[in-house]
């Protein structure tokens, strides 16, 4: 008997119960997790994927994951574990695949919230295309002026933003040139006079089809394709900055973003300001860029132009702004026109 029950153990150690009798199926399944789940706009964050696939399904060769509008993806990796790869490449096998997907992103939002469903696709046992979707995520938004953003004292950024103005030696120079400038505009007045050229006639090109020119013209210059991304960020930035210098009212061409944000307050500029912070992160803190959200980019500032642009001017709105025109290269000038 003992031999027998000796027996019986080592046919059991051997060959476990569920081997004989055949083990569950494994249940696909996902979860998410963010890391770190608080940042300011424009600050990089780390979404964790852990998921488990079905049995005989796998992932494709272009892997999409979707739920992730009000972020820029930066760099996305895919390790799967031990049991589903063999040398480092997917395995196709009957047993179920786990692994992680991490996808590191840029915060482009302005509020807290859920993030999220988020869902990933793979291929199933079948063939067919499925999706593994988790629970939606919190983020925390932070401001980017600290806990009382209205309390906070702006300073100058030093290196790019210059603490005195390097014209204080030189106002008497300038003082007589705009005197100079004076004087010849004043001379030019009265020689149309005496002459009877009748007076000027002010015109004006509306700041939406300037400022769609100026970025049509800056796509056809290929800065970007060049390789010169921060040169196409700084064009960039310049034109939406002297359009909404336009239309608002303000020095937006000389204002930090935070000084910006302070003073647009409408609700269809907060668009303009994950664009002007992107693009801010791209030329002073070195921050990735790629064809596609140079494309995303654009798309969204043409949006921005066409939904704040303003109805067909009249001459006589022309002449109440007193005739400024706003140039592709940021500068204003005035053009003038004799009646016949």
């Amino acid at each position: 008997m003992l031999r027998i029950a000796i027996l019986l153990c080592l046919v059991v150690w051997i060959f476990p119960v569920s081997g004989v009798w055949g083990e569950d199926k494994t249940e696909s399944e996902m979860t998410a997790t963010l890391v770190p789940n608080q940042t300011s706009v424009g600050g990089v964050i780390t979404l964790k994927l852990r998921f488990q696939l079905p049995e005989g399904a796998r992932l494709a060769p272009e892997t999409e994951v979707s739920g992730l509008e009000g972020f820029q993806v930066l760099d996305r990796n895919i390790a799967l574990d031990g049991a589903g790869k063999k040398g480092g490449k997917q395995k196709k096998s009957a047993i179920s695949i786990q692994g992680e997907c991490r996808i590191k992103l840029m915060v482009g939002r302005l509020d807290s919230g859920m993030v999220g469903p988020i869902s990933l696709s793979y291929v199933n046992a079948e063939g067919e295309k499925a999706l593994l979707e988790a629970v939606p995520v919190t983020l925390t938004v932070l401001s980017n002026l600290g806990d009382k953003p209205e309390e906070a004292l702006l300073r100058p950024i030093y290196g790019i933003m210059p603490t005195e103005s390097p014209w204080v030696k030189y106002r008497f120079w300038i003082l007589g040139g705009i005197a100079l400038l004076l004087l010849a505009v004043v001379c030019e007045w009265w020689i149309r006079k005496r002459r009877g050229k009748g007076r000027a006639v002010f015109e004006e090109t509306p700041p939406d089809k300037l400022a769609m020119r100026a970025l049509k013209d800056l796509d056809a210059r290929k800065l970007f394709e060049k390789g010169r991304i921060k040169d196409f960020y700084f064009g960039f930035s310049e034109i939406l900055r002297r359009y909404l210098e336009a239309i608002r009212g303000f020095p937006a061409a000389e204002y930090t973003l935070e000084e910006i944000a302070r003073v647009a307050r409408k609700e269809e500029d907060q668009v303009l300001l994950v664009l002007l912070r992107r693009a801010d992160m791209v030329k002073f803190a070195d921050s990735t860029a790629t064809p596609a959200g140079k494309g995303d980019d654009m798309e969204s500032a043409v949006a921005y132009i066409k939904s704040t642009r303003e109805p067909l001017m009249t001459e006589a709105a022309a002449k109440r702004r007193g005739g400024k025109h706003m140039t592709p290269h940021g500068r204003d000038t005035v053009r003038k026109g004799t009646s016949s």
